[in-house]
């Protein structure tokens, strides 16, 4: 018999639209709050967030401690993922996430 710890049986990233509106928008909520604590450099209660963030969407929270959403251009992705794995780039002054599946699929690039 094997025995799976309970961390290991939650997935590594959700696409938010799978979620009832009020989860996703309370995500949506704790991500930002976490923004704004990362930006003063209160990185103890940012990490705290995203913990929160990644238990109440049902996803375990990556060994980076930090989550992230897709903001690709080229889709539609919802995906809330690992932020390690972001891949990034820039639409004129603004930067935008890719997942990895968006990544993979259809890279992005400053040229784009």
């Amino acid at each position: 018999m094997s025995v799976i710890s309970p961390a290991r049986a939650l997935p590594a990233e959700i696409h938010l639209h799978q979620l009832p509106e009020h989860i996703h928008t309370q995500f949506d909520q704790l991500m930002d709050r976490a923004d704004q604590h990362a930006e003063r450099h209160e990185l103890s209660a940012s990490a705290l967030l995203h913990t929160q963030a990644a238990q109440l969407i049902g996803i375990r929270l990556p060994d980076s401690g930090e989550l992230t959403r897709c903001t690709c251009q080229g889709c539609y992705c919802t995906c809330a993922f690992d932020a390690a794995q972001a891949r990034t780039y820039l639409d004129g002054t603004i930067e935008f996430v890719q997942c990895p599946g968006c990544a993979d699929d259809h890279p992005r690039t400053e040229d784009d």
